[in-house]
């Protein structure tokens, strides 16, 4: 059994907009709240008994008990749980410390499964009713809901993430397997010459973003027109963001469906992102999305997806013969090898080498799909 989620798009009417409003405001102050007091025994190391819980809250702000009292208990859940992590045995990384919820950035809250009801048409919500959804995909009988996230974004749309817990049934066994060399002008290379061109959907729309931008500058703080001009920026960013995700869906469904065994460059994005040159060309490409959406599709259903370290010299490398060519640069397109003469596009020649690099590691015996005979 594994958790998935169903995420729909919901239309609300004006008195349930101003209920789910009120809602977001909630439970920004129950997390607000719980911060400032966490922010403050830090800073004078005292122990936190003056927490409020959330029944204390409604009863000092009367307003609180328009709103689901499960919606603002889910979210002092989440404190709690924040601070588990937060002392927890020590991490790699510990963990920073918690922010302040901002009325503008995107709201949410949560329900658990015994507060709301999926319909054809609609989904009723505690304390809000039924609100007219659209279910353009229909979550799968026999599964057991968990949880209903309620949230809005900037373009001022609602949705409602739908969490099951479900069994996903493995796809069919395919026995092929494929090396990615993931790149910002050609996005995949697999090593049998199949190619993924990089849409670059912010490239697309940067001039009309920056347009956009500037007419946000020259208007008046706290303006109706400047409201909406904030509204149009916001818009394109989710038309970006929509189209990338779709992308990263698509490609991601098929790698998982064509192959069992996936063999990809283990990268650093966050230190690739550091180069400014490159930054706005690699946060475009959106390659940590990938890398993880690419993972949990596999775990679903039956697939490999294996790292090859990042320190390995897949673009140096003959794939043909292991010669390795130490004055290669970043211009440099084509591969040649001054061993053997094998001569093929820098891309191919990397995909080639991370795939048996990967088989090399790996435990598992892999049979290479047809026409990668090569490539052994």
């Amino acid at each position: 059994m594994t958790f998935k989620a169903f995420k729909y798009r919901i239309y609300p009417n004006k008195p349930q907009e101003i209920l789910l409003n009120k809602t977001f405001g909630c439970v920004r102050v129950v997390w607000n709240h719980q911060v400032e007091v966490f922010n403050q025994f830090y800073q004078n190391k005292l122990e936190p008994e003056q927490v409020l819980t959330t029944t204390q809250l409604k009863k000092k702000f009367e307003w609180m008990g328009e709103v689901s009292a499960a919606a603002l208990q889910q979210k002092e859940m989440d404190f709690k749980a924040f601070k588990r992590n937060y002392f927890s045995k020590p991490r790699k990384k510990k963990l920073g410390r918690p922010l302040f919820k901002k009325r503008d950035s995107t709201q949410s809250y949560r329900l658990p499964n015994q507060k709301f009801t999926l319909n054809n048409n609609s989904i009723r919500l505690e304390k809000i009713g039924p609100v007219k959804l659209v279910l353009d995909r229909a979550v799968p009988t026999g599964c057991q809901f968990r949880s209903v996230t309620v949230s809005k974004n900037n373009c001022g749309q609602f949705f409602a993430s739908v969490l099951v817990e479900i069994e996903i049934i493995p796809k069919p066994k395919t026995g092929k397997s494929i090396g990615l060399d993931i790149g910002i002008k050609t996005f995949l290379t697999g090593n049998y010459g199949f190619t993924v061109e990089n849409p670059k959907y912010f490239r697309e729309n940067q001039t009309k973003l920056k347009q956009a931008q500037q007419h946000l500058s020259r208007k008046q703080k706290g303006s109706l027109r400047r409201r909406k001009a904030k509204l149009k920026v916001a818009r394109i960013h989710n038309n970006i963001a929509n189209k990338r995700q779709d992308f990263i869906q698509r490609i991601t469904t098929k790698l998982v469906n064509e192959y069992d065994f996936i063999a990809i460059e283990d990268l650093n994005v966050a230190g690739m992102v550091k180069n400014h040159k490159l930054a706005k060309s690699i946060s475009d490409a959106s390659f940590s999305e990938f890398y993880a959406t690419l993972s949990y599709k596999a775990t679903w259903y039956g697939k490999e997806v294996f790292k090859v370290d990042r320190w390995f010299a897949s673009s140096k490398t003959c794939s043909g013969c292991g010669w390795k060519d130490e004055n290669l640069t970043l211009s440099d397109r084509t591969f040649k090898c001054q061993s053997c003469g094998l001569e093929l596009d820098r891309d191919l020649n990397a995909s080639k080498n991370i795939l048996k690099a990967a088989l090399r590691v790996s435990s598992a015996i892999r049979t290479p799909s047809e026409g990668q005979t090569e490539i052994a």
